[in-house]
């Protein structure tokens, strides 16, 4: 069974998923704020900067960094490392006003403009440009390169970047192709990747992708444990 077979799976146990801001920079805070966090305190924490309000480069910058701080440890842990990544966000926006129309425009100058984006990372710069562009590339890390592998639709390499160009072949032939299926597509198999297929003790016994996935079966009849 392929991946979009198994979408209805994950959106019937998750429910609906919030998909980031449509502008590059509201995608950009979304990024850095759900970095080694769960997706309700990410979203907490969005809610917050909208109650100021603060979702463009310009009133970030105005925000005190007291209460950009107290933002930031909505999401627990490295709430330092967030705020200095938004502000040097903010200042590559605000010193690059053309930047939004720079990834909105051809492909090879989008992605040349998404990776001067700091603290995003490859498959960061794609989702930056997926959810808020017409560019539809599917970003792969090493969660959903970990979820890949495990549901058999992409063979490990010991190279980990062939890994990742692999996994992204086999993701972008199996999801939808029109703009919002993919990108909820996307936001379910990113969410399924870190929330129940972790690295360490997956909670396989829970899993609703259990009866296609090798790897879960394996554990299961180990007996794995389900989650905490």
């Amino acid at each position: 069974m392929g991946v979009a077979e198994r979408l209805p799976r994950l959106a019937e146990f998750y429910g609906p998923l919030a998909l980031p801001p449509v502008d590059p920079f509201g995608v950009f805070l979304w990024e850095v704020l759900g970095t080694r966090t769960t997706a309700g305190r990410r979203e907490a924490a969005l809610a917050a900067l909208r109650r100021v309000p603060a979702l463009t480069p310009d009133a970030v910058r105005k925000v005190g960094r007291g209460r950009l701080e107290a933002i930031a440890r909505l999401c627990g842990p490295f709430a330092d490392e967030r705020v200095a990544a938004i502000e040097a966000g903010v200042d590559v926006f605000r010193r690059r006003r053309d930047l939004a129309g720079r990834l909105r425009g051809p492909l090879r100058e989008a992605w040349l403009a998404a990776r001067d984006l700091p603290h995003l990372g490859h498959a960061g710069a794609l989702r930056v440009l997926l959810f808020s562009t017409s560019h539809l590339h599917v970003p792969v890390d090493a969660a959903v390169s970990r979820l890949a592998i495990r549901l058999g639709l992409a063979p490990p390499h010991a190279n980990p970047r062939r890994t990742v160009r692999t996994v992204r072949r086999a993701l972008s032939d199996a999801l939808p192709s029109e703009a919002t299926a993919r990108r909820q597509a996307v936001l379910l198999v990113s969410h399924h990747a870190q929330a129940t297929c972790v690295e360490i003790e997956p909670h396989c016994t829970v899993c609703p992708l259990l009866p296609d996935c090798a790897h879960g079966a394996a554990r299961v009849a180990q007996g794995a444990p389900g989650p905490p």
